[in-house]
């Protein structure tokens, strides 16, 4: 027993060191991004119009129609009035200084632009009308934020834009039936940052501490020193968890969205390494893709190997979210991979099931003692959590057939191949666990709170294989977790790439 502890103990702490690694390691690389791209002359926010995806909502606000083109997206005017353009703020955008609207536009008539920007969602909604014109040919247009009037819908004077996080609109408005045809839309600095080509380990203009209270006093004092910079040189603390350096990250760049935040101990160059070549996780994946059919064409039910089965279930889903290959875009071979992964367990338990288990439970018990990590979520709740937020039906509602598939793949997948081994049960309980956490890679605190309730869940099933009210104590929890406790020592219930958003 005191073995299994320290075991626990030691898997928890290297949650922890995992999600703390993969974070710093994250930070670095989208650091070193930025360095190369600003000291290459590039803007940091940049959006390339082709299509209805690439606008907000994916649809023009007002009368008139879109069309994608690979030359940039073509709106054509119905009846000559002004119309919206929404451009996704997937973050902080600095407009204070990166005032310069640089727009690649062509219309078959002359026309005007006017801009909207609202900095968050409690504050005013600012226009500047006819801020240029629509050129009725090829050109493009440079608009200096700095100079234009801004007004409220009411009519009251407003500031020029700073940092914006809501809405950016561009309003042009054309004769009816004109077609203008927008590329790609950039905003570039007055004079560019004065950025060395290599930035050393100990180098950087503001060092935050750890404490968030304290780090925020910092910021906000240093804003006022460092006013005029535009890409500040922000270096985190030492041994903070990934939490705490998203925190930190979040609260840099509400005031500096160009600052490049830089992990402690590391040096930075100006040359960008090249991404990987698209073929390659292609590549990857039809060789997973191929040893899923091996193995599945050599199953029989006398020849066992749950070795080789349980490292074949897992490949796929680690790939995915360890990987960090699902985030704003998912990868199709990750995915792929994922998929694949679970039709493999599905075909393998339909051709022979190892060890029997039952759907639903026999017994009150059964549905009573899967419910136990609730009370630790309440506890947890008490202590960090906030007023509930509401949640749609539907979205619980799919949640609990996700937690069915996750506890069928595990308990009754995964722990019964683990069962055919020679392993005692405590350790086939943390390997059954240690996966189940590896899986929300690399939200920390996530990782803990799955591994530690599916050491729970894997000790029930052992003594009574139910999968139901397992999945049904599951998705309590994890929707009590959404709806009152992320935001603090809970980030969020993202994983893989999303944990960094």
């Amino acid at each position: 027993m005191a073995c299994f502890g320290v075991a626990v103990v030691l898997l928890l702490w290297g949650m922890a060191a995992l999600s703390a690694w993969v974070t710093r390691e994250h930070l670095t690389e989208h650091a070193q991004r930025e360095l190369a791209t600003l000291r290459n002359g590039q803007p940091l926010w940049r959006w390339r119009l082709r299509g209805p995806a690439d606008l907000v909502a994916q649809r023009v606000f007002g009368n008139a129609d879109i069309a994608p083109s690979p030359h940039g997206l073509r709106v054509t005017s119905r009846d000559g009035s002004t119309f919206d353009l929404g451009l996704p703020v997937a973050g902080p955008v600095d407009l204070a200084h990166w005032p310069l609207l640089h727009l690649q536009l062509q219309s078959d008539a002359e026309g005007t632009l006017g801009l909207v920007y609202q900095a968050n969602e409690l504050s005013t909604v600012c226009l500047a009308s006819e801020v240029g014109r629509i050129p009725s040919q090829g050109n493009d247009l440079v608009i200096d934020l700095r100079t234009l009037s801004w007004r409220s819908d009411t009519g009251k004077p407003c500031q020029p834009p700073a940092v914006v996080t809501y809405l950016l609109r561009l309003r042009p408005q054309l004769p009816a039936h004109a077609v203008l045809q927008i590329g790609n839309v950039d905003l570039r600095a007055a004079q560019p940052a004065p950025l060395p080509a290599t930035i050393g380990a100990d180098i950087a203009d503001i060092r935050l501490p750890s404490a968030l209270a304290v780090a925020q006093a910092g910021v906000t004092a240093a804003s006022a020193q460092y006013a005029g910079r535009s890409v500040p040189l922000v270096r985190l603390p030492a041994g903070v968890s990934a939490e705490t350096m998203l925190s930190l990250r979040d609260l840099v760049k509400r005031h500096w969205p160009g600052a490049l935040v830089l992990p402690f101990g590391r040096s930075f160059t100006a040359t960008g390494d090249a991404p990987l070549p698209g073929w390659l996780d292609w590549g990857v994946c039809a060789a997973y893709l191929a040893a899923l059919v091996w193995i599945a064409l050599r199953q029989t039910r006398e020849v066992t190997r749950p070795w080789l089965d349980v490292a074949a279930i897992a490949a796929g889903p680690l790939w995915l979210i360890a990987g960090l290959r699902w985030g704003t875009q998912l990868s199709i071979p990750g995915v792929t991979a994922f998929v694949a992964a679970l039709v493999f367990a599905a075909q393998s338990d339909w051709r022979r099931r190892p060890v029997w288990w039952h759907w639903m439970g026999r017994s009150w018990a059964d549905w009573l003692w899967p419910l136990v990590p609730l009370l630790v979520t309440a506890a947890l709740m008490l202590v960090d959590g906030h007023g509930l937020v509401h949640l749609e039906p539907r979205h619980m509602l799919a949640y609990l057939g996700w937690a069915l598939v996750q506890q069928w793949a595990m308990l009754a997948w995964v722990m019964g191949r683990l069962r055919l081994t020679a392993l005692p049960p405590p350790v086939i309980i943390l390997i059954t666990a240690t996966l189940f956490g590896l899986l929300h890679t690399p939200n920390g605190s996530l990782m803990q709170l799955c591994f530690a309730a599916e050491l729970w869940w894997a000790w029930r099933f052992l003594k009574s294989p139910c999968l139901v009210p397992i999945a049904v104590a599951h998705a309590i929890c994890a929707l009590l977790v959404e709806s009152g406790l992320t935001g603090h020592l809970l980030r969020s219930l993202g994983v893989s790439a999303r944990f960094f958003l």
